[in-house]
């Protein structure tokens, strides 16, 4: 590379900082007004971060390196793609069984567990199922997962609402955060609490457009993709029961899930490179 196009380079790098430091400002100005937010404050915040957007592609433009080009492929596939045969082993609980079944045309690893501690006899009744789909290509996209679930157990919902959790990851400083599903799942034989997540290493969301979001950042700020797991818990209660007599035990279990995700994956967060002038978060919290 040219020194002059080493010069414009890092004189467009300043120019972005100074971009970082100037939303950050703008964006607790605007917090602080929250209360009275017009269509046309919103408006322009749209086009404030528009413009930073714009103005963050000019060091790419002279150099003709792009961000998203040549970002890496996945590198911990072949760990989706052991989880997806072996599923998971969660401290404090017991596999009775695991197999990998085709539900709504993609593998799912099965499993039914009952606590470490349970004198029981495994029964339908006393198993909790828990349901893996991992990523298992670069280009396997989150979709219709619950749909697919929902085709195949042919229950009835009710009772939605949501399960959050987060947990501490130990390679990390930074809290994981996980807004999951949780609704009552329910036929003439069997009522299950339900419990649904898309899992990835930084949090987790019921919705693929979290997900999206997450791999988007993550492409920005670190050249990389985010890998995902579909997880689906089934715990059996009384028929027709309430699903919130279930909740202490399905935030525990989501816990223990989400945490040995990431430890069986290895999808850990990478170190962060040059960080974003605006995140979606930050975004989404404006314009609301």
């Amino acid at each position: 590379m040219s020194v002059e196009a080493l010069s414009i380079k890092a004189t467009a790098k300043g120019h972005l900082n100074q971009l970082a430091q100037l939303t950050e400002i703008f964006c607790a100005m605007l917090s602080s007004e929250s209360s009275q937010r017009s269509p046309l404050h919103k408006r322009l915040v749209i086009l404030f971060v528009l413009a930073i957007a714009t103005f963050s592609t000019i060091p790419s433009y002279v150099t003709g390196q792009w961000s998203w080009e040549k970002i890496p492929e996945l590198s911990n596939l072949e760990s989706l793609r052991d989880l997806q045969q072996q599923g998971l082993t969660l401290p404090g609980w017991k596999t009775i069984e695991q197999d990998v079944k085709k539900i709504g045309g993609h593998k799912w690893s099965v499993q039914r567990i009952i606590p470490e501690t349970s004198s029981d006899v495994p029964t339908p009744q006393n198993t909790i199922l828990v349901m893996l789909r991992p990523q298992t290509q670069d280009r396997d996209l989150p979709q219709v997962e619950w749909m697919d679930i929902n085709g195949a157990y042919q229950w009835r919902e009710d009772s939605q609402r949501s399960l959050k959790f987060s947990i501490q990851p130990t390679v990390s400083s930074q809290l994981v955060q996980v807004e999951a599903r949780f609704f009552r799942g329910w036929t003439e034989q069997r009522t299950y609490a339900v419990v649904q997540w898309y899992a990835w290493a930084e949090g987790g969301s019921s919705a693929p457009s979290g997900w999206f979001w997450a791999d988007q950042g993550s492409q920005w700020r670190d050249r990389r993709h985010t890998a995902w797991v579909a997880v689906s818990f089934l715990i059996p209660i009384e028929p027709i029961g309430d699903i919130e007599t279930a909740r202490p035990q399905a935030e525990d279990l989501a816990q223990h899930i989400q945490s040995a995700l990431i430890a069986f994956t290895e999808f850990t967060p990478s170190p962060s490179h040059a960080r974003s002038p605006f995140s979606t978060a930050s975004i989404s919290a404006l314009i609301r």
